[in-house]
This record gives structure tokens, C-alpha cells and sequence, in this order.
């Protein structure tokens, strides 16, 4: 079978989501044809079809148990990471106008990160108003769209911070882009303040973003690496 092949098409992502719904993202869960037949508005003859359908290309997996009569169907992680891709593509197209939402995985640094918050901390205190907490967030972004939303956001302008040389030892300029972190599915809605830096002189290609926050925010968001978070950007919230 070809590799586009296995994409799933548009008329499925409803048998995801019901699936979904019904409970799958926990885990296995009885579910008959019949039933997905009633949930996606199908006859069960074809809902019996697109399952199987979707097995084959690896979305969901089908268990048959006491004598074939009742059936449990499980989500894959492929199909997982299917329904948070839509979810991304829904929550941008209903966004805020102006408003760029980018996503990627929590990454632990090169332990750089006190080091240079505290070279810049009087910067940061007189320019953005607050005291960082003593390091960055790392954030290794998903995909390329995610890197492109970096681009745009950069492209708007942020706060300058000048850089500055010390003993001997320069320190390169410095822009802080307000934004809001959250961790990414928290029904909570619970969002903490912080601000992208976009450094001269830095080890990270532009996969990687820094955060700093006058929150320490794995803590108070309660994340670990290779968990995702949600910045959100405002070009009206600059200032």
C-alpha cells in the first residue's frame, strides 16, 4: 500500500472524534458497529466497512470478546496524534484575529539558561517590569508550521534589550515577545504569563524557543519533558 494511502481521509476524522467521545482516549471500550453506525449517522453495514478500513491503515485497533458477541475498539496513538493535529488546525482558524498559537514538546537545555537570565536580569526588570525566574523553558516546537508562526511572530518586532559586554565578554541584543503558556489539553484553562527570547548569539536553531516567566513554570503548570505546551501571541499585548 502506498505511503498516501494511509492518510486518513476527511470522511473518517467523524468516527475518530465519536470514538473519541465515547471514551476511547482512556482506553479500550465496548462499542458495537451498530452503535458507531449511530453516532456518525452511517447504517451499520458501512460503519462495519470504514472500521475495518481504519484498522487496516493503523487508527484503531478492534478486540472481539465473549464469543464475538460484543466489541471493543482502541484508539492508536496514530490516531491520537490525527485528532490533536485537527484540534490545532480548528483552535488557529477560530482564533483571535492577530493571534498566533504555536505548540511544541518541553526539552531539557544545555543548563544555560540561569547563567544568562541572570546577565540580563537588570535588562529584564526594566524593560519587561518583572524578575524572571532563574532559567529558561526550553521548547522544541512540532513542525514546520510551528516554526513558520515563530517567524511571524518575530517579524512583528518585540522589546529590544541592547547587548553589552562585561569583563571582557560580550552579551549580544535581545528581543522579549509577550505571550501567554499553557499546558496544551488542560481543561483547567490555566495560563501563565512569559515571553519568548529571540537571542543573537544562541546554541538553538529556530526549532527551539526559550521562555521566561516570573513563574517557574514546569512547576506551576506541573510539566516534564516531552509534554507540550501552547504559547499564545498577541500583537496588541506588546507594550
Amino acid at each position: 500500500m502506498s505511503k498516501d494511502s494511509k492518510k486518513l481521509k476527511p470522511t473518517y476524522w467523524k468516527y475518530l472524534l465519536e470514538i473519541a467521545k465515547a471514551g476511547a482516549l482512556a482506553g479500550r471500550i465496548p462499542l458495537s458497529t451498530t452503535r458507531v453506525g449511530e453516532l456518525v449517522g452511517t447504517s451499520q453495514q458501512t460503519a462495519s466497512r470504514r472500521l475495518a478500513h481504519m484498522e487496516d491503515m493503523g487508527y484503531i485497533k478492534r478486540i472481539d470478546i465473549n464469543g464475538n458477541k460484543v466489541q471493543e475498539i482502541a484508539l492508536t496513538d496514530k490516531a491520537i496524534i490525527e485528532l490533536k493535529e485537527l484540534h490545532g488546525e480548528l483552535e488557529r482558524l477560530f482564533s483571535k484575529p492577530g493571534e498566533i498559537i504555536i505548540r511544541g514538546k518541553v526539552t531539557s537545555g544545555i543548563k544555560e539558561g540561569r547563567y544568562y537570565v541572570s546577565k540580563y536580569s537588570d535588562f529584564f526588570r526594566n524593560n519587561l517590569g518583572m524578575i524572571p525566574f532563574a532559567g529558561t523553558l526550553n521548547v522544541k516546537l512540532l513542525d514546520e508550521r510551528d516554526v513558520l508562526f515563530r517567524s511571524q511572530i518575530e517579524v512583528n518586532g518585540g522589546i529590544l534589550m541592547r547587548g553589552f559586554t562585561e569583563q571582557e565578554r560580550s552579551f549580544g541584543d535581545v528581543f522579549a515577545f509577550r505571550v501567554t503558556v499553557s499546558r496544551d489539553g488542560d481543561e483547567t484553562g490555566r495560563t501563565l504569563p512569559a515571553y519568548i527570547l529571540k537571542i543573537e548569539r544562541t546554541h538553538y536553531d529556530k526549532s527551539v524557543i526559550e521562555l521566561i516567566s516570573p513563574f517557574e513554570l514546569r512547576k506551576e503548570l506541573n510539566i516534564v519533558d516531552d509534554e507540550v505546551v501552547r504559547i499564545t501571541y498577541l500583537p496588541g499585548n506588546q507594550k
